[in-house]
């Protein structure tokens, strides 16, 4: 009761997700896409009525075959929405891409490795129906924002997860991961982290340093010898997420990998989600570079 209580406490002013349509709809919306929204990528039971398995398309209209920019949103593992995209359908797809975003099942009902096969499911889903709605399974960047973020991350450095569902990472071309906290959750708890931060991590990992480290990406990047590269955005001005970005990078680097490190908004770094994407956003300006010179 109690860890409900702190929840409750900490995130009173964070919408919950929303309940969307059962079922799939395609508009035009007003843009340079298509939106079909509410596409299921695993398959339901005749009752259900969840969006949490679910996925919006943003195709450039004047594309058959897109590269894809495949969202993963936060939330602290508990909340959140694929409907949070702010302008990145926009910019995205006016830049050539495809934008997908996905809901995934949330804490408490579900836990972290529920998330994780979720996110997994739904490249697979790509890969297996993305070329009906324009997308391009061979050009991926996988990107996500803070807990999304960490499960991107987690996905790409613990390659068990996709060979557990018989998947494939090859068509993921980069990872890109936006203010996470929680590359290494056992420095978090141990060094880095506020009580709210450890709490936080607590609640959702629980006290068992095994299972920090089974969930911190860093732990993982010395066994996987086909890293992709990762961009890692982050709040210059947020010491835990500074250093979160830094140690990870490092292991990254050491292992072989290629890591990018992009400060977040000069205007306001605590912001570096939202902005992506809007007119003269100098994050945005780094990732497209980024993004391009793997795709």
């Amino acid at each position: 009761m109690r860890y409900v209580l702190f929840w409750v406490v900490l995130f009173s002013t964070y919408s919950v997700a929303a309940k969307g349509s059962e079922e799939t709809r395609s508009i035009d919306a007003g843009f340079d896409f298509t939106l079909t929204s509410d596409v299921h990528y695993v398959e339901r039971k005749l009752d259900e009525t969840t969006t949490l398995q679910t996925l919006d398309i943003y195709a450039p209209n004047n594309l058959a075959l897109a590269p894809v920019i495949l969202f993963v949103h936060g939330g602290a593992w508990a909340f959140g929405d694929k409907k949070e995209v702010h302008v990145k359908p926009n910019y995205f797809t006016h830049s050539g891409f495809a934008f997908v975003s996905i809901n995934y099942r949330l804490r408490w009902d579900y836990k972290i490795y529920d998330q994780v096969v979720d996110l997994v499911s739904a490249i697979g889903w790509i890969q297996e129906h993305g070329a009906k709605f324009g997308l391009d399974a061979d050009r991926i960047i996988l990107m996500g924002h803070g807990a999304g973020g960490h499960l991107a991350s987690l996905v790409m450095t613990d390659s068990s997860y996709l060979r557990a569902e018989g998947i494939s990472g090859k068509g993921i071309r980069a990872v890109v991961s936006i203010d996470s906290t929680s590359y290494d959750i056992t420095r978090v708890m141990k060094e880095l982290g506020s009580f709210v931060e450890r709490r936080k991590h607590e609640v959702i990992f629980s006290s068992d340093e095994k299972v920090w480290r089974a969930a911190s990406p860093q732990v993982h990047v010395a066994k996987n010898s086909s890293l992709p590269p990762f961009a890692l955005l982050y709040n210059p001005e947020r010491e835990i997420t500074l250093l979160q970005a830094k140690g990870f990078a490092k292991a990254l680097k050491l292992a072989g990998g290629v890591p990018v490190m992009i400060p977040g908004s000069v205007s306001d770094p605590a912001k570096t989600n939202e902005l992506l994407g809007v007119s003269g956003n100098i994050a945005t300006v780094a990732l497209m570079a980024f993004i391009r010179s793997q795709i």
